[in-house]
């Protein structure tokens, strides 16, 4: 296939897209990530129309292929790989650090897209802290690379003509596959080739027709502006609920192809645009261009105290200089032979210095990020992470009946006291055992990470499982009580929040989750329960183990305290709902570690949170006294 210009443009649109998102420089920039479903259309495409043509021809070879793959994709992302290892042992804590060696072994191996799957979900909080979170499309990628050939040799050896039917046919259950998992199984939909190959062959059905039948007409001229507009309404329609890859991911995946289709015709302005100088240069980085950009935004996220808009933009900026560097340092030069001319020695060179990096990262992983590198304190103070209750950490459960839950208390005493939260009731787990074992009373805990207990919030798994929790302690007589524990930042106004199975504008969250808390409270106390909510405890400034660490390892002095009055002023609406309820007990946590003007997240030398709003275990005797404290000023949940 001749080189197309517009297809290096069409590659500068996918990686703006991404790094806008990525760097969060615009507003409209939420969608971003389908930058990646039109790297796979071009991936597919471009693939396909190689090995094709070499099919046609007779001279197609595995071999060669494998070795043009390699040749093409490794010189970057290990450069990369191995300069964010160097970058890390100066730059980031032990357990980062490890962390960052186990990702780069399974990102040289191709399977990260496999243990992205089983530990992380891509638009949740913990993904902003991943350091090679980025090199799951890349997986996916290469593990097609690795069967999508040998599936068309076989396949064109076997009967030629049904090499288009087995495409069109994977395309359809590839598609199939994402609609049915990714409302059920969001991250396996996300993270794994099953459900993400409909996209390159997609990309690869486009390069077999129009090479069985050249493209021309009037209707080409149209379809680069086809192909913005989905790529457009792709970007105004997203919302958080947004299902991915599923039907949504038809936009951005026609839109590509539409921008493909209407490259042929050359003269067209959108053409004209991807094939401008600028765009084209910008293509021509876009690949370590998408390498670098996510280390680089992790690293300087870990060393700023707030990641506000300037170092976002010295981000984005500093992801083009060190894309350059590597394009035309390494990449290029291998690529036109002036370095490694020759398969031989480019292969014992690829093999050793993988191997070698490999090494590093072994050796990193298994000494737990080399903590030697800074004073022992820092890993004194890391270990506050781990202060957990840890009798209860394997209690989150599917719908369960009342009595196979996680007991708390006193286990001789019948179960009448159910708490039901998110990860924080986890948190107070051992807390609420003291308690309720000094009461010689009997509680259990259900809980569900991220999941606010109220009727119809957050996304559809916390749905179901909140719904079918509080019907299961409804309808079960000896449960007495109902404690409801959460950070309550789900029901925050602010950029609007998913309930009721979609998403609520900001201006209508504070009614919408007031009516569903009353809602939640009207089932219990109409059953007999008594109800109590345990308020939101206020959050550090920033987490509190890593903050203490990073200041002592990196000579800083980042603050973790943080004002009562901004705790105050966070939670406002929620305590407005809080304060309309009838008939419910509150107990609030704060006052063990606030006074009149701050809220400590150090007491005694020793970090409150394991995080920056997760309470430590060893907080766990001061918040059961303040529950027994609570319980005997007002036995009966009166106000």
């Amino acid at each position: 296939m001749a080189y197309r210009p517009d297809i290096d443009g069409l590659r500068t649109l996918a990686v703006m897209l991404v790094l806008v998102f990525h760097f969060d420089l615009f507003a409209l920039g939420k969608a971003g990530f389908i930058g990646v479903d039109i790297f796979f259309v071009i991936s597919g495409f471009l693939i396909t129309s190689i090995i094709y043509r070499d099919l046609e021809r007779g001279r197609f070879s595995l071999t060669d292929f494998f070795y043009r793959r390699i040749r093409r994709l490794y010189p970057a992302m290990l450069t990369t790989l191995l300069a964010t290892l160097i970058a890390g042992w100066f730059l980031l804590l032990p357990y980062r650090f490890e962390e960052l060696a186990i990702e780069t072994l399974l990102s040289l191996m191709y399977v990260i897209n496999i243990y992205f799957w089983r530990s992380i979900n891509y638009f949740g909080l913990q993904a902003g802290s991943v350091p090679l979170l980025h090199m799951w499309s890349l997986a996916i990628e290469e593990q097609f690379y690795i069967i999508f050939p040998i599936v068309c040799f076989v396949v064109y050896r076997w009967k030629k003509g049904l090499l288009t039917l087995f495409i069109a046919l994977g395309i359809a259950l590839s598609f199939t596959l994402g609609v049915v998992l990714a409302p059920t199984k969001p991250e396996l939909a996300f993270y794994l080739l099953p459900t993400r190959a409909w996209e390159l062959l997609v990309g690869a059905l486009l390069a077999m027709l129009v090479y069985q039948r050249p493209l021309q007409g009037w209707w080409l001229h149209a379809m680069g502006a086809i192909g913005l507009i989905l790529v457009g309404v792709s970007i105004a329609v997203y919302q958080p609920l947004t299902q991915v890859p599923g039907y949504f991911s038809l936009l951005p995946t026609m839109g590509a192809v539409a921008l493909i289709l209407g490259g042929y015709a050359s003269s067209s302005p959108v053409t004209r645009i991807l094939a401008s100088s600028p765009m084209v240069w910008i293509g021509k980085l876009s690949y370590p261009l998408y390498l670098v950009h996510w280390p680089i935004l992790i690293l300087l996220k870990e060393h700023t105290l707030e990641f506000t808009f300037p170092y976002r933009l010295a981000g984005f900026a500093a992801s083009f200089g060190a894309a350059a560097l590597v394009y035309y340092g390494v990449e290029n030069p291998i690529r036109k032979g002036k370095i490694l001319n020759g398969r031989r020695h480019s292969l014992l060179a690829f093999a050793g210095l993988s191997v070698a990096t490999m090494a590093i990262a072994g050796m990193i992983a298994l000494g737990a990020g080399l903590p030697s590198r800074f004073a022992p304190q820092v890993q004194t103070l890391l270990a506050a992470r781990e202060d957990r209750p840890t009798q209860f950490l394997d209690c989150e459960r599917p719908f369960v009946t009342v009595d196979r839950l996680c007991g708390l208390g006193d286990p001789a005493a019948p179960r009448e006291v159910i708490v039901i939260g998110d990860s924080h009731a986890q948190a107070l787990s051992g807390a609420l055992n003291l308690w309720l074992s000094g009461e010689q009373r009997s509680g259990a805990l259900a809980f569900h990470s991220g999941c606010m207990p109220v009727l119809g919030a957050g996304a559809r798994k916390c749905e179901e499982a909140v719904r079918a929790t509080l019907e299961e302690v409804r309808d079960t007589p000896q449960v007495k009580e109902v404690i409801l524990v959460s950070i309550w930042r789900q029901a925050l106004p602010k950029g609007g929040k998913p309930f009721l199975g979609r998403w609520i504008r900001e201006e209508e969250v504070s009614r919408v989750f007031s009516t569903q808390l009353e809602e939640t409270v009207t089932m219990l106390t109409s059953a007999g329960k008594q109800v109590t909510i345990v308020e939101p405890l206020f959050a550090a400034s920033g987490d509190v183990p890593d903050t203490l660490a990073g200041n002592l390892a990196f000579n800083r002095n980042w603050p973790v305290d943080t004002p009562l009055a901004h705790h105050r002023d966070t939670f406002a609406s929620v305590f407005r709902a809080f304060d309309l309820l009838k008939d419910v007990r509150r107990v609030s946590l704060i006052e063990p570690f606030c006074d009149e003007v701050t809220c400590r997240a150090v007491l005694n030398g020793q970090p409150v949170f394991i995080d920056d709003n997760h309470l430590a275990q060893h907080q766990s005797r001061k918040i059961s006294a303040v529950f027994a404290a609570e319980y005997a000023e007002k036995p009966d949940g009166s106000d």
